[in-house]
Parts: structure tokens; sequence; C-alpha cells
């Protein structure tokens, strides 16, 4: 059995503590995932496991090249985002994801959302509807942070992400093909299911608190999720999945 680590003061341990902040995680090119399935999830997409942490009680089998230690099961909380952890987090090295558009794919683009719990959502809504990537603006959540990653569930690895996708790049689309829309509140806003998804198609969700923004209001198309409660608006999660969805039926019944 591998040493325990029984001290907050062990080299590995403050380092992979230390990675609870972004400039860190940013500085090492590095990440962590908590769970093994998570770990899992990364080794099988072929991410580099640079450290793995098992607290002492950690009792499923686990292997893995990388070098790992134990730590003593009181300390081991401390390394984690979780407030009841499972037992196991990785250090990940990040992959630079170089992006090809497809125009026989659909794509999303988050315009500055901030939450990382509605930004993993978003991930995880992206791949289970067949989206070909997860566009990010800057100024987004952080897409390593601990919550975004935990929130995808899985789906992290599985997806295209590519982060600080500027509004040039994004505009730079539809000279390639692609029809760009985004969720507003404006007089011309089209109702979601009249949208011709079967084009190709970027669909752009905006920040949580002021919508998209301005320069991507006046170059894209408007789309509109009535609203038919009382509510004032819908999670930007919530509206991502219902036009995700609603382009993926379109695609569907177009190709039956």
């Amino acid at each position: 059995m591998s040493e325990i680590i029984a001290t907050t003061k062990n080299k590995k341990y403050k380092y992979i503590k230390s990675l609870k902040q972004k400039k860190i995680r940013d500085a090492d090119g590095v990440f962590t995932v908590e769970g093994k399935k998570s770990v899992e999830d990364a080794i099988a997409s072929g991410y580099t496991i640079r450290l793995v942490a098992m607290s002492e009680s950690f009792s499923e089998e686990f292997q893995c090249a990388a070098d790992t230690i134990v730590v003593r099961n009181d300390l081991f909380s401390g390394l984690c985002d979780t407030k009841t952890p499972q037992g196991i987090i990785a250090v990940i090295e990040k992959k630079e994801t170089a992006f090809t558009p497809d125009t026989g794919k659909l794509y999303i683009y988050c315009d500055t959302v901030a939450d990382p719990g509605n930004l993993g959502t978003i991930i995880r809504t992206a791949d289970a509807a067949g989206f070909g990537g997860v566009l990010l603006s800057c100024g987004c959540a952080d897409a390593y942070s601990p919550k975004t990653v935990r929130s995808s569930m899985g789906s992290f690895f599985n997806i295209d992400i590519i982060t600080d996708f500027d509004y040039n790049s994004l505009f730079a689309l539809e000279e390639k093909g692609f029809n760009l829309v985004c969720g507003a509140l404006e007089d011309d806003s089209t109702d979601y299911t009249q949208t011709d998804f079967t084009k190709p198609t970027i669909i752009i969700v905006g920040n949580e608190a002021n919508g998209v923004s301005e320069d991507i209001l006046k170059k894209c198309g408007h789309i509109i999720i009535p609203i038919y409660g009382k509510a004032e608006s819908l999670n930007v999660g919530v509206a991502a999945a219902i036009m995700m969805y609603e382009a993926q039926r379109q695609r569907r019944l177009n190709n039956e």
C-alpha cells in the first residue's frame, strides 16, 4: 500500500489544493476532476492524467499509470470542490482543440454565460443533442472550473469545447455558410419552431442577466421561445436545450 499522506504540508497535496484557483490551473495547463467515473471518462477520451489522489478509504479498484497518492480521510475533502467527495480526484492536462467548422453539424455559441453550472448544463445538453461543438466567447465562465466539469456529467469529455472564440471568429462563420441565430426579445424575433434549423446553424445564447451583446444582436437573426405563464424569462441552460432539440427535431424530420 502507498504511503498515506497525513499532512497538508505535503508538496503534492498543496499542489492539488492550489488548483482550485483558476490562475494556477491556467498557468500550469491543467484542471481537476472528481469521482471515479469522471476520471475514467477522461482517460477513455485520451486526456493525460498527471496526478491522482485517493482517500484512505477509497476501496474501489482503480488502475492508472499516473503518479498516485493516498490521502488521510480527514484531509481528503480539503482537495475537493464537492461537499461529499467520492474519494478520488485527478489532475488532468488540458487539450488544445482546433476548431474546424463542419456545415453538416450544428453548434452552440455561449456569449458570456457566467454561471459554470449553466455552462456545464449546456455542454451536457449539446452532447446529448448530437451537436458538433460548444463555442465559448471571451468572458464566459471557466470551462475547466470544477463546477463546469461536474455539471457536464461526463459530457465535457465527449464534445469539442472551444474557448475564447471571439466575435470576429463567430461572424466569420457566416461567410462559411452558417446561419447565425440568437435568442432575443426583439420586435422581429421569430418563434423558434418557425426557424429553419435544417440549414447549417450556430445557435447563440447570452448572459444570464443581460442576454446577448449588442454586437451579436446587430449581426444575427433573432429567435424567441414563447412564455405562456408569468415568468420573465427562461434559464439559459433550459432555453439552450429547447432550441438545440428543436433543431435536431427538424433535421430528423427533414431526413425522413
